[in-house]
């Protein structure tokens, strides 16, 4: 199974997310997380199952909320660039993002 790298402001990529949805209505930000984590558990198996969409970089939707979890593939390993909203300007947030990996 492939092992499954953060980058480190994944992190904080989350916790915005859940700290905006709590703010909408308390509760929703949980749901966020859930709906997360139950894509993030299934990825080291189903990680070549969604297309390239620019580069090398792969996008994963989440089911219930408009948001992308973004990762290459680089045997034997996963990396997570981040968890982002579909607004925003995903190639360059990705792009210094992936230096992060490259060194």
């Amino acid at each position: 199974m492939r092992a499954l790298k953060r980058h480190p402001l994944l992190r904080l990529d989350l916790q915005d997310a859940y700290d905006w949805y709590e703010d909408q209505c308390p509760g929703l930000g949980a749901e966020f997380e859930r709906d997360f984590k139950k894509h993030i558990q299934a990825l080291p198996q189903d990680a070549a199952l969604y297309a390239v969409r620019f580069a090398d970089v792969r996008r994963l939707n989440l089911d219930r909320f408009p948001y992308g979890l973004f990762y290459v593939i680089r045997e034997p390993e996963i990396w997570l660039l981040g968890i982002l909203h579909g607004s925003l300007d995903h190639k360059t947030i990705l792009a210094k993002r992936r230096r992060h990996f490259h060194g």
